[in-house]
């Protein structure tokens, strides 16, 4: 029981601003990090993320352990939107002198970024914030991993009731689909592209990982019942002003468009049983399913076995 205690209050203490917490400002409580690394394991890599990426026992220490020649630092940080984390970047691993000297001896060097859901209410300037992340770091001479917000939401929120749910669900794509590369400039950063046409070498990752549309989310999940939210649509305040925007000829197909997608969205929430303590954050075995997604995915050179990421492998 006291371990339980313990286990859930440090959990707890990960509960991102997303749930009503403040996230961190860029900068607030930012150190100058001081680490190195500790093995000789010829691959080196460093996760940036938030309070998903930090998680006790995540992903990062799975895949190392299916990853033979990698060494993974995972200096994630709870509570920190996409700007807080391009902060923490640059100080804990930009301007850390002991990295400065060298990596170890390192020759591939890396970094995953995952993170931004703290900030995603604002999706172009979140991906403006990852986006200096992976320019950073590839202007330092690291290779990256880029991954997606994981699904979230849960019916019990009601930031997700009716037709609000759909704006967070958009801002949530428009985020993943960024760092899939799915994405122009102007879609992915608005007025924030700056007349930028096409994405340039080093604004996107070298490996790119999809979190949000993968094993995590609750494909098998009842949808919502249409009735009820027919007989609201026209009277939804949102849907209102976006369909004001659309040419009349295509209007009643936009409705039917934004009706279906309101019915879909439980499909798009973190499955159940991949659960920790709210409907953000995994468990250990939705980690599993990150660390085996990233693994799928990972350069030969970081020696993986996958196959002891699988649910059946023994631990």
């Amino acid at each position: 029981m006291i371990r339980f205690l313990a286990t859930t209050l440090a959990l707890a203490l990960l509960l991102p601003a997303t749930a009503g917490i403040a996230t961190a400002k860029p900068g607030e409580g930012e150190t100058i990090g001081t680490w190195s690394f500790a093995t000789d394991r010829p691959v080196k890599a460093v996760l940036v993320g938030g309070s998903v990426a930090e998680f006790p026992g995540g992903f990062a220490e799975q895949l190392q352990g299916a990853c033979g020649k990698v060494e993974i630092v995972n200096i994630a940080k709870a509570r920190l939107g996409a700007a807080a984390i391009k902060n923490r970047f640059d100080m804990q691993v930009l301007q850390n002198p002991n990295l400065a000297k060298g990596w170890g001896g390192a020759g591939e060097r890396w970094t995953l970024v995952m993170g931004g859901l703290n900030s995603v209410g604002n999706p172009e300037q979140t991906n403006l914030d990852v986006l200096g992340i992976y320019r950073a770091a590839h202007g330092a001479g690291l290779k990256v991993v880029g991954l997606t917000l994981g699904p979230w939401g849960d019916e019990s929120d009601k930031r997700w009731a009716g037709f609000a749910g759909i704006r967070r669900q958009n801002n949530t794509r428009k985020a993943c689909e960024f760092v899939m590369g799915r994405l122009s400039p102007a879609e992915a950063l608005g007025k924030k592209a700056a007349g930028q046409g096409a994405w340039q070498p080093g604004d996107l990752p070298d490996v790119s990982v999809d979190l949000y549309d993968s094993d995590l989310r609750d494909r098998a999940a009842e949808p919502r019942p249409e009735g009820p939210l027919a007989a609201r649509i026209d009277g939804d305040p949102d849907v209102r002003t976006t369909l004001e925007d659309v040419p009349a000829d295509r209007r009643a197909a936009e409705r039917a468009r934004i009706l279906s997608q309101a019915c879909q969205i439980p499909r798009w929430y973190l499955r159940k049983d991949l659960r920790s303590f709210d409907h953000i954050h995994p468990n250990k075995d939705g980690h599993r399913i990150i660390a085996a997604r990233i693994c799928a995915k990972a350069p030969a050179s970081w020696g993986c076995d996958c196959a002891l990421l699988s649910p059946t492998a023994k631990r």
